[in-house]
Formats: structure tokens, sequence, C-alpha cells
């Protein structure tokens, strides 16, 4: 079940995000699979092989996933947690 994709910029800046945002250009979407945790599709996706750029668990209610900006660039495979705390590795 996708909750966003692609952000015009009066989107992107009313949900609170960057100008820099994958989003802003279509190389993202943020997800939630029914059945399944934020944690168990983190985890789905770094088992896969798929060419992702960052995929994040997101206040633990939703995952991000992005691919690389342009097709040239090689995907950064970055896995995050981003809570109330803060952005940190996930492990």
């Amino acid at each position: 079940m996708v909750n966003s994709a692609y952000r015009s910029k009066a989107v992107n800046d009313a949900v609170g995000s960057k100008d820099t945002s994958q989003h802003r250009i279509g190389c993202a979407a943020d997800f939630r699979v029914p059945g399944m945790t934020p944690d168990m599709v983190v985890r789905a996706v770094l088992a896969s092989g798929l060419a992702y750029d960052q995929v994040i668990r997101e206040f633990d209610r939703w995952t991000h996933i992005s691919i690389p900006n342009l097709p040239n660039l090689q995907p950064r495979k970055m896995a995050l947690i981003i809570d109330k705390t803060g952005t940190k590795l996930f492990k």
C-alpha cells in the first residue's frame, strides 16, 4: 500500500520534507505491506538483491525505498531507521 511517491514542492513542504527528497523527482516511495512490520519489510528488501539506494524504517509505521537519482549512479544500499530520536543505521 503506497502512502507517498512523487511529491510536488507544495506537498513535500506540507509534510516537512527537504527539497532534496528523492520523492521530489519520483525516485522514492513510502509504503506499508499488510501482514508485515516495517522491520520485516526492510529485512526482505535487504535479502532481495534489489538495487535500492535507501531503505528506511520510518517511525516504525512505514517503509521508505528509493532508487538512485540518475541512471549512471550506483545504488548506495543504505539501510536506516528514522524515529523521534533521529536517524541511525538499521541493524
